[in-house]
């Protein structure tokens, strides 16, 4: 037996020590008496120790595997699976880039544009064509705000709804929309084409929110819509809405009240996620909240959402051991489909020509620039130094664009967004933190093993 590579041993401040396995995902919660014998065994993983308890129990976890275990292949095939995994098409559709809010931490060049009726068919061609071939078609509306662009998004929803019922695949429709145009009869259009998935950005109350999130003429935009969130959720109960809280030191401490603003009822509707803005500096939270400070107040602040009875992502939710790919731009069944018809594969860019990895043509055929396509889904699957890293199996490597860009192995390519903020946190050594505040009710089951 060896000790896998895989092993963290995280304190807890309170003389005991969970021992946690990111590849495995088995936590181990060891007294202050416990921890020198489990780190002598794990040091030595010597047969003599095999009739007691402790060494038992060690094994069952998967703290120690077998000699011919090769956990990094283990990784490496994770990833290879997830890159050619056959079984879903993911479909990112911009139907323009234009958008009706000018938020002022938002990143994107919201040129005037809109997908025409032409490309509009060649898009329905190619998704009777692919869908088929897939048992999962995931659709997600993208933009630019994609309600500018509702008969298109209504139109290509009961299309991809249409062509997976009559073949079998399962359809799994998401729109990501600032909420602004939505109305009673658009929401029932929406939910009745397959869309009951969506995401929509409040930060905070009206004080902070319409301060970062105004329309083009500079009105605020928080009451109309908190109004249409709650209308969304009350005209189909099988809705569910991820309110997204983007944050920085303006409107940090102002997330606990907007959270008391929903009515109890909708909160099982609503899952809420908390994002630091990132980008430029003044604006960044990541540059401006000190690491602990912006621990402490997340998991605060998802505790008091799971406690006020929200669905809550953040914590052991966020930090799941299996996964298979950082990024879905890294998946070969993964599209963003421009308005123009152009093909990205990240969705953090500008969507400029020059930056696509191919095109839909008017006959409904995918056409891929193949270099650029297997910069995003070829080459090493690692960077060197992610190798030696015991956090790997929780990222699976970081961003990929990131990699690209820099072409250097000196710094974690994790981004600044809520999952990967917490993993290099973690790869830093703030999992404690994530145990404390949301592992509490796995780490009991798994210390009566123990």
């Amino acid at each position: 037996m060896k000790s896998s590579r895989f092993n963290v041993f995280v304190p807890l401040g309170n003389g005991s020590t969970v021992l946690f396995n990111t590849l495995y995902g088995s936590v181990s919660v060891l007294e202050e008496v416990e921890r020198p014998a489990a780190v002598a065994i794990l040091n030595s993983a010597q047969s003599g120790n095999q009739n007691e308890p402790l060494y038992k129990q060690l094994i069952a976890q998967k703290h120690l595997v077998a000699d011919e275990i090769n956990e990094l292949a283990i990784v490496e095939n994770r990833k290879r699976a997830g890159i050619s995994d056959p079984n879903t098409l993911h479909v990112i559709v911009l139907p323009t880039l234009g958008c009706n809010f000018r938020c002022v931490y938002c990143y994107e060049d919201h040129r005037s544009s809109r997908m025409s009726p032409e490309t509009t068919v060649a898009l329905k061609k190619w998704l009777s064509v692919a869908i088929p071939l897939h048992k999962v078609v995931m659709l997600y509306w993208f933009g630019g705000e994609p309600l500018l662009q509702y008969d298109t998004v209504l139109s290509v929803s009961r299309h991809v709804k249409s062509v997976a019922e009559q073949c079998g695949t399962m359809p799994v429709l998401h729109i990501t929309t600032n909420g602004y145009l939505l109305s009673t009869t658009r929401a029932k259009e929406l939910t009745s084409s397959g869309i009951r998935d969506f995401q929509i950005t409040v930060d905070g109350p009206a004080r902070t929110h319409d301060r970062l999130r105004v329309l083009t003429s500079g009105r605020g935009t928080f009451k109309r819509v908190f109004e249409n969130i709650c209308m969304l959720a009350t005209i189909d109960e099988q809705v569910k809405i991820t309110l997204r809280i983007n944050f920085n030191q303006t409107n940090l401490d102002s997330i606990p009240e907007l959270m008391e603003m929903f009515p109890v009822s909708l909160r099982q509707q609503l899952r809420v996620v908390f994002e630091p803005i990132f980008g430029d500096c003044a604006l960044s939270a990541v540059d401006n909240i000190v690491p602990d400070t912006l621990s402490d107040r997340l998991a605060r602040y998802s505790e008091t959402a799971a406690a006020l009875g929200y669905d809550i992502v953040f914590g052991m939710s966020t930090v799941h051991p299996g996964k298979l790919v950082y990024c879905y731009a890294e998946r070969e069944s993964q599209y963003i489909v421009n308005c123009d018809g152009n093909i990205f594969k990240c969705s953090v860019c500008d969507f400029r020509p020059e930056q696509r990895v191919g095109y839909l043509g008017r006959d409904g055929v995918m056409h891929k620039d193949e270099l650029g396509w297997q910069k995003w889904t070829g080459g090493n699957l690692f960077a060197p130094r992610c190798y030696s890293c015991a956090y790997l199996p929780l990222c699976m490597g970081g961003c990929r664009k990131m990699r690209m860009h820099t072409g250097s192995d000196k710094e974690c390519a994790l981004v600044a967004t809520n999952t990967s903020y917490l993993l290099k946190q973690i790869a830093f050594g703030g999992l404690g933190e994530v145990f404390a505040s949301g592992g509490e009710s796995h780490m009991s089951v798994c210390k009566e093993r123990l």
